[in-house]
C-alpha cells in the first residue's frame, strides 16, 4: 500500500513540476543527505552533480526505473575530445549500470544535421545529439525536438537502490539550476517559440585573437606611440581592453610588408586573419549595425549599411590589413600564422593549440619566417572604444561611417534529446546531460579541450580536477596561470617541468573569453521560410562566408557579391 501511495504521489508530481531543486554550491563530497532544516525547507546534495540544493518546495522521492536502457549519442568530436567524452560516459554508466551509452562521431556539423534530418522520416536517429540553433530549428519544424523544461523544473528526487551503482545509497535530483548557466548561453537555448528549452549549453566557445608576440616586441616603441600599452616582450598590458578598428589600421602601417614576411624588418605580409569567413560577416554585421537576420526568420542583408560594410572590408583586404584562409588555399589560418605570413589570427578558443608554433613545428623549419615565436592572445577587435557610438573608418582616403557596437561570436554546440526516444531513454539521456554539464565536469571539459564552462559557478570553483597523472587544478587556479604569466611579462619563474606551461595558452584564451563575456551575441536559429521565400539560418550563414570569399578572391565586387548572396537566400 505504501509503495502504491508513493507511485501515486510521484505521478501527480510529474504534472505539477514548477521550479528548480538545485541551488548550485560546489562541495568536495558527493555524500547525499536529506535534512529538513525548517518547516517546508529541505537541503539536499545531488550525487550526480556534487552540488547542494535548498528548496521550500515539496520534494517527491521515487525509484528510478531499472530496465535496461540503450542511449545513442551523436557528436562530431575527434579522437582527443572523444576520449574525454567517453571517460565521462563511462563514469555515468558506473552510476547507472542498467544504462549503455554509445557515442558516435560524425564527420562534421553539416553531416550531423544531414544524417539526422534524413533519418527523421525513417526513424533512424539517435537518442540525443549535439546541435546548433539552426539544427534545433530544423528539428522543431520536423516535430522531433524534445522540450527539456519538465526535467529542468522537476521536483523529483531518486534514491539509488542498485548495489552495483557507484553512488549506491545516495540520491539524485532531476531538476536543474538553469540560473547557474551563463546567461547568454541560456538565451541562445530558449530563443524558440514559447521560450522552451530544446537544448542545453555544452561545448561553448568564442573567438579570440592570437598574436605574434615577437613581432610586436620588435616594434614596441612604435606601438606605444599609438597609445597601446605593450611590454618589451610584446605582451599588451591590458588584456581586458580590445583593439579598435582604427588601431588595427594604424598597426598595419607598422607591422605589414605587402611584398612578404620579412625576418629582418620583423614584418608580416598580412596583419589579421579571420579563420571563419561566415563568423566575420555575421559579427561585423553586429559590430557595424548592418541588418543580417532576425528571430522571425527573415533575411535582412539587402540594405545600404551591409553594402557599406562589405566595401570597407574589401578596402582592408586590398591593403593586406585583413585576410582569409582561402588566399592560402587553407580552411584555417593557423598554419600561415605559425609560418609568419600573418601577424594576428582570429579563431575559436577550441582551436587554441593549433596557433602555437612550438606545438606544430613543420618538418621544414625554414618555413618559419620568425622561428618558433611566442604567442599572446587578445580580445576580438571592436569598431570603437565606446559601445553604440558613431565611428568613421578611413581607408586610403575613403570614409565609411557606421554606428559601432561591441560584439563577439558566441558559438559551440548545445546538446538535446529527440522526441522519438522512449520515456526511459529520455530520462537517462537527461541525467547524462546533467552529469556532463555539472559545474565540475563543464570546467574539466573546458580545461582539457579549450571550450568554455557552461556554468557560472565553474569560474570560481575551487574544486581541484585531475588533468594529468601529476597535475590537479581548479578552474579558478587554471585562470590564474595566464594572469601570473602576464603579470610577470612572460617570466613567471616556473620550472621547465612545471605543468602550468602545458595549460598556459588554454588559460590565456579562457581569460580573454571571460573578459569579453558581455559582448557575446548568438545567431537566431530558424528553418526555411517557404511561405515568405527565405532560406534558413544554416544556409544564410554559409552564404555569408561565401560572400566574403568571393570578394577577397576577386570573383565579384562587393555589390555583385551581395546581389549573389541575396539571390541565393531570397526567392
Amino acid at each position: 500500500m505504501k509503495k502504491v501511495l508513493l507511485l501515486m504521489i510521484l505521478a501527480l508530481a510529474m504534472f505539477s513540476v514548477a521550479g528548480c531543486v538545485e541551488i548550485v554550491s560546489t562541495t568536495a563530497t558527493t555524500q547525499m543527505t536529506t535534512t529538513t532544516t525548517a518547516v517546508g525547507e529541505t537541503t539536499t546534495t545531488d550525487a550526480l552533480t556534487g552540488t547542494t540544493a535548498t528548496t521550500t518546495r515539496q520534494l517527491v522521492y521515487g525509484t528510478l526505473p531499472d530496465d535496461e536502457v540503450e542511449i545513442s549519442f551523436w557528436h562530431i568530436y575527434g579522437a582527443t575530445k572523444s576520449a574525454l567524452l567517453d571517460t565521462m560516459i563511462a563514469e555515468f554508466q558506473e552510476m547507472f549500470p542498467n544504462v549503455t551509452v554509445t557515442s558516435t562521431a560524425q564527420t562534421n556539423y553539416d553531416m550531423l544535421l544531414s544524417k539526422i534530418s534524413t533519418g527523421i522520416s525513417s526513424d533512424v536517429i539517435p537518442t540525443m545529439a549535439l546541435s546548433y540553433p539552426d539544427h534545433v530549428a530544423t528539428y522543431i519544424d520536423a516535430n522531433e525536438a524534445y522540450a527539456l523544461d519538465n526535467f529542468i523544473n522537476s521536483n523529483i528526487i531518486y534514491e539509488i537502490e542498485d548495489s552495483a551503482s557507484s553512488i549506491f545509497g545516495e540520491t539524485i535530483s532531476v531538476g536543474l539550476d538553469i540560473e547557474d548557466f551563463v546567461p547568454s548561453y541560456v538565451e541562445e537555448n530558449n530563443q524558440y517559440i514559447g521560450g522552451l528549452f530544446y537544448s542545453l549549453p555544452f561545448s561553448k566557445s568564442t573567438e579570440t585573437m592570437a598574436v605574434n608576440a615577437d613581432v610586436l616586441a620588435a616594434h614596441a616603441a612604435e606601438i606605444r606611440a599609438l597609445g597601446i600599452d605593450i611590454s618589451d616582450n610584446g605582451y599588451v598590458t591590458n588584456h581586458n581592453v580590445p583593439l579598435t578598428f582604427t588601431q588595427l589600421l594604424q598597426l598595419r602601417e607598422i607591422l605589414v610588408d605587402e611584398a612578404g614576411a620579412n625576418a629582418t624588418t620583423m614584418k608580416c605580409e598580412y596583419l589579421l586573419n579571420y579563420d571563419s569567413s561566415s563568423n566575420m560577416f555575421i559579427n561585423y554585421s553586429r559590430q557595424l549595425n548592418a541588418p543580417y537576420t532576425n528571430t522571425q526568420g527573415y533575411i535582412l542583408v539587402d540594405n545600404d549599411v551591409t553594402l557599406r560594410m562589405l566595401n570597407y572590408i574589401d578596402s582592408m583586404f586590398a591593403i593586406n590589413a585583413y585576410v582569409l584562409p582561402i588566399v592560402w588555399a587553407q580552411s584555417y589560418g593557423s598554419t600561415n600564422f605559425i609560418y609568419g605570413d600573418v601577424c594576428m589570427s582570429t579563431g575559436s578558443t577550441a582551436g587554441v593549440n593549433y596557433n602555437i608554433p612550438a606545438y606544430n613545428l613543420p618538418s621544414d623549419l625554414s618555413k618559419l619566417k620568425f622561428g618558433a615565436f611566442d604567442v599572446d592572445f587578445m580580445m576580438l577587435p571592436q569598431p570603437t572604444a565606446t559601445n553604440n557610438t558613431a565611428v568613421t573608418l578611413s581607408v586610403d582616403g575613403t570614409d565609411y561611417s557606421f554606428t559601432g557596437s561591441f560584439s563577439a561570436v558566441q558559438q559551440g554546440p548545445n546538446i538535446g534529446i529527440f522526441k522519438s526516444a522512449s520515456t526511459n531513454e529520455k530520462l537517462y539521456a537527461w541525467l547524462l546531460i546533467k552529469y556532463l554539464t555539472s559545474p565540475v565536469n563543464t570546467a574539466r571539459w573546458a580545461m582539457d579541450t579549450g571550450y568554455l564552462p557552461a556554468r557560472v559557478s565553474s569560474y570560481t570553483s575551487e574544486t581541484e580536477i585531475r588533468m594529468t597523472g601529476t597535475f590537479n587544478v581548479s578552474y579558478k587556479d587554471f585562470l590564474q596561470i595566464a594572469l601570473d604569466f602576464w603579470t610577470s611579462d612572460g617570466n613567471p619563474g616556473w620550472a621547465v617541468e612545471d605543468e602550468r606551461w602545458d595549460f598556459l595558452h588554454r588559460s590565456m584564451v579562457a581569460n580573454i573569453a571571460r573578459f569579453q563575456n558581455d559582448y557575446y551575441r548568438y545567431d537566431p536559429g530558424f528553418a526555411d521560410q517557404t511561405v515568405d521565400g527565405m532560406s534558413g539560418s544554416a544556409y544564410a550563414r554559409q552564404r555569408a562566408g561565401f560572400c566574403l570569399e568571393d570578394i577577397i578572391t576577386g570573383a565579384y565586387t562587393p555589390e555583385q557579391a551581395l546581389d549573389v548572396m541575396i539571390g541565393e537566400l531570397v526567392w
